[in-house]
């Protein structure tokens, strides 16, 4: 292979043609839901892309052309062409993909712990074997998702340490945080303006070059990467403290015997209303940790955003309320949940995507298990599969005979359940709605003891 170049020597306005002429080589390490599309469209827009993963079998998947991530649309056949093209490829070595390329995308899991704190071992690993073989005139890039002033802070020392070389003056350090919507990925890459940050000018118009010409998109240049990255997490901290809201009043709604899905449809139809819902709880590896990247900055600045600590509180008890309005349902037929046969509708934590990371139905699953009730589950994504230690059924296994079916995930295929004939399956009719795709009406006459997030009976 050639020698690289260095990029940091070139005009940013030849970053287009570098690119398009396959002159470019750039190392994505992690090769997860969002690194392997992020290699796979850089491959695509000319880059030779070295993807570097420490786990041997996601390596080896790729090289293959394989695409674990079956529920993003047009990724697998992506990931197949680039592979064949020979403009993908994969590694565990991820310090001879990082001495080979041009440019290395951080593109790591940074989830938080049990005391809810960020978790930046992985990226702190990363950054560390960066360190040890980045060349002069490189541009590291981070797409993981980080607090602000984690780039400056921490992942800035740690490559001068392990390179003995000077961000911004021996090589470009941006941010450039991932906006992607799982299920849509592809689709948000090629449509979503992207969010640059970089700790000097010139790395700046470099990088946003880059992902202007790779992904087709406007690019937003923050000031800094800690501005980069605080615009992240304002975005999705805007929708959990909404959907926080969302959950508290149709907390109260439900004892005050109002529909909260009539409330707010009714408060849509006014110019300054953004709707949210309520719903069985909030999951995902974004929305559920990005609460505690900026609480962490708080604390260390002197100010707690004490808001944004509730909303997220309020998020993590609606699991336990959607098990009350169990319990509660159940009541009305006679029966508790111990000793009930209990059909659990959906895993993921959201609609038509394969992952349960943090999903609110593995709450749910607990509890009811906690309280002796015999719980079977169905998801479309996860059948035959095993997952929180037991088998996904068809929906029918899971169903029949059944006293109580929870819908805990907003798949496609829940949204057109024929009641009629789950009534006649089960044998006890209790239906809790957690994600509010079912008419409270339309339950009732089919015979349920019905309850749903915010309906007030």
């Amino acid at each position: 292979m050639r020698a690289p170049h260095t990029l940091l020597s070139f005009s940013p306005s030849r970053v287009p043609s570098l690119l398009r002429q396959g002159k470019m080589t750039i190392a994505v390490v992690g090769l997860g839901r969002i690194g392997l599309p992020t290699a796979a469209i850089l491959s695509k827009a000319g880059a030779l892309v070295l993807g570097a993963d420490i786990n041997e079998e996601v390596v080896s998947s790729v090289n293959r052309g394989r695409c674990k991530f079956v529920d993003e649309p047009g990724l697998p056949q992506m990931v197949r062409d680039q592979v064949k093209a020979g403009r993908l490829q994969a590694t565990t070595d991820v310090r001879r993909a990082v001495s080979r390329s041009d440019i290395s995308i951080i593109s790591v899991p940074t989830p938080v712990d049990d005391r809810k704190t960020p978790d930046y071992t992985a990226v702190k690993a990363a950054s560390a074997t960066i360190g040890h073989s980045l060349r002069k005139g490189s541009v590291v890039v981070v797409e993981s998702t980080v607090g602000p002033g984690t780039v400056e802070n921490l992942i800035q020392p740690i490559l001068e340490a392990e390179s003995g070389l000077k961000a911004g003056k021996d090589f470009g350090l941006a941010s450039a945080p991932e906006r992607s919507d799982p299920g849509n990925i592809l689709g948000n890459m090629a449509t979503v303006p992207r969010v640059v940050g970089a700790t000097d000018p010139r790395t700046l118009r470099i990088i946003s070059a880059l992902y202007r010409t790779a992904l087709g998109v406007n690019v937003i240049q923050a000031r800094n990467p800690k501005t980069a990255n605080a615009i992240k997490l304002t975005e999705n901290l805007f929708r959990d403290v909404n959907i926080a809201f969302a959950n508290e009043f149709s907390l109260l709604f439900e004892k005050l015997g109002i529909d909260a899905i009539e409330v707010i449809n009714g408060c849509a139809t006014k110019y300054n209303f953004l709707p949210h819902y309520p719903g069985a709880g909030v999951g995902g590896p974004c929305l559920t940790s990005n609460s505690y990247y900026l609480i962490s900055e708080g604390v260390r600045a002197g100010n707690i955003p004490y808001l944004i600590r509730m909303a997220r509180e309020i998020n993590d008890r609606m699991p336990d309320h959607v098990v009350e309005l169990v319990s509660e349902a159940l009541n009305e037929v006679g029966k508790t949940v111990r000793g009930s046969r209990i059909a659990l509708l959906g895993v993921a934590y959201k609609p038509n995507i394969k992952d349960v990371q943090l999903t609110p139905a593995e709450e749910i699953f607990k509890r009811i298990t906690e309280m002796g009730g015999e719980i079977s589950i169905h998801d479309p994504m996860y059948e035959g599969e095993m997952v929180f230690g037991t088998k996904v059924k068809s929906i029918d296994g899971a169903v029949v005979g059944a006293d109580c079916v929870i819908i805990a995930t907003g798949h496609k295929e829940f949204k057109s359940l024929n009641l009629q004939i789950l009534a006649k399956q089960m044998r006890s009719r209790v239906l809790v709605d957690g994600r509010n795709l079912v008419d409270p009406g339309d339950a009732i006459r089919a015979g349920f003891a019905y309850r749903g997030v915010g309906r007030g009976r």
